[in-house]
């Protein structure tokens, strides 16, 4: 039986979090955006070889041999109807806070998302996902501001695109050596 760690999508709604999840567990890039009710969930074997480099812990060669899921649950962006999907956040071991780059609103809306996992899942690890990296002429953050954001919670920050698979797996193994850090080698 493989580990697991249960993870979560965050973010306001129309930031990609559907995007990056269906382009990572899928391949795929759908163009038209279709709001996310309540949770999506996908369960998604992580490929171990780049994740387990420089981890040096008791349970290593277990880990290669069983092999670690993430239970990756895609949780909604309308931060008013959040409560519905509280119970999801229970339970996590790690997250990604994914914000649009083009969208200076989901950009500042980062600090709610972290304070609503902490309150619920506690001080789990997680990456800061920029996502629609693609859309170069549309940028409405400055690069500054953002590394500075990823400085203040000590957390990687990860430049995506889910349309053109820009770093899309290396957020995902990033996330799971975090969690295989934290949850497995302590």
């Amino acid at each position: 039986m493989s580990y697991r760690g249960k993870t979560l999508l965050l973010g306001n709604a129309e930031v990609g979090k559907t995007s990056i999840l269906a382009r990572y567990a899928e391949g795929i890039f759908k163009d038209e955006y279709e709001a996310t009710i309540g949770a999506n969930f996908i369960v998604k074997e992580i490929d171990l070889s780049n994740v387990l480099k420089g981890l040096d812990f008791e349970d290593k060669e277990d880990f290669r041999k069983k092999g670690f899921k993430l239970y990756i649950w895609d949780i909604c962006g309308q931060y008013d109807k959040l409560f519905v999907t509280e119970y999801y956040f229970y339970n996590a071991l790690g997250a990604f806070v994914v914000f649009d780059i083009t969208k200076e609103k989901s950009f500042n809306d980062i600090n709610l998302w972290v304070e609503k996992m902490k309150s619920l899942s506690g001080d789990i690890p997680f990456v800061l996902v920029a996502n629609k990296v693609d859309l170069k002429n549309d940028f409405a953050i400055e690069e500054r501001e953002i590394e500075e954001k990823a400085q203040e919670y000590g957390v990687p920050l990860i430049k995506t695109s889910a349309k053109k698979n820009i770093k899309i797996d290396l957020a995902f193994e990033t996330l799971a050596k975090l969690i295989i850090e934290k949850s497995f080698t302590e």
